[in-house]
């Protein structure tokens, strides 16, 4: 997935949520990796090849997405 469409995608999870959290976005141009790092810590994990991403909170929880 594009890094466009990794934002919009995180975003309007964020908006689903109601939560007041704010995302800081980045990405990795070597490795086609996409981050949002979320002010209450939680972490996304995306790739530029694949659709699927990783959800990492608390002490050592993570979760993955189906790819849509």
């Amino acid at each position: 997935m594009s890094y466009r469409a990794f934002r919009k995608r995180v975003r309007s999870w964020i908006a689903q949520a109601g939560g007041d959290l704010s995302v800081r976005f980045s990405t990795d141009r070597e490795s086609g990796r996409h981050y949002a790092l979320c002010s209450d810590g939680t972490k996304i994990m995306g790739n530029s090849k694949c659709l699927r991403m990783e959800v990492r909170w608390g002490s050592g929880h993570r979760a993955f997405t189906p790819a849509v």
